[in-house]
């Protein structure tokens, strides 16, 4: 599922309910039936990944920055996270391959780096729920797509809840849901929502407008 909408509409506010990273009322945000409140917190927050705009690297190796304290985690899928974040060749070229030592917040790697190391940290406990919230806004059009399918493609049947700005990105969702000032707008796919002509059909006029000035 897709979150449109512009800047201040509320999709990050949204997205940060359903962990209850905000105290929200009962009977407000609901996983698989269940309302949010009536499942423990840990429980809830070891089942969604959560990536945002922001990355978080610590001063420690590549390796452990993706496991971030996990044990039982095979070189096979941590490579896994890593081909799926497209960052894996990448790092083959550094002397020390995962074992590279990083500096604080990361300072070493360029913001795309950044992200999607950080993506591959969130992949690598496979949760049943995945939430991109911008994670890829450092990296141009074409890598974030390239990207988006790798991880579609190793998430498939799983739930992925992703915000971008970007039109390559927002069309492949099976649900968009458009949001403008905190309500509900509009929902449907991508044809339907161009072919009514609303508020979806005017954000995604403009974002290919600017897509198209940074190609």
């Amino acid at each position: 599922m897709a979150l449109v909408g512009e800047v201040g509409s509320g999709k990050t506010t949204l997205l940060k309910n359903i962990p209850r990273l905000f105290d929200i009322p009962r009977s407000t945000v609901f996983i698989d039936g269940m309302d949010v409140h009536d499942i423990s917190l840990k429980t809830l927050r070891q089942n969604i990944g959560f990536v945002t705009q922001e990355t978080i690297i610590f001063s420690d190796t590549i390796r452990n920055n993706i496991l971030f304290g996990r044990d039982g985690i095979s070189k096979t899928a941590l490579e896994a996270v890593l081909r799926a974040a497209q960052i894996y060749d990448e790092i083959q070229t550094f002397e020390k391959g995962v074992d590279t030592f990083l500096g604080e917040r990361g300072v070493t790697l360029s913001g795309g780096q950044r992200q999607r190391l950080t993506i591959a940290r969130a992949l690598i406990s496979d949760p049943p729920i995945m939430i991109l919230d911008d994670a890829l806004s450092m990296v141009d059009t074409r890598t974030e797509a390239r990207i988006l399918d790798r991880i579609l493609e190793y998430r498939k049947h799983k739930t992925n809840l992703i915000v971008s700005h970007r039109v390559s990105t927002i069309s492949r969702a099976d649900l968009i849901v458009v949001l403008k000032g905190g309500e509900l707008l509009e929902t449907g796919k991508h044809t339907t929502l161009i072919e009514a002509g609303n508020e979806y059909a005017r954000l995604y006029e403009r974002q290919l407008i600017a897509q198209d000035l940074e190609i």
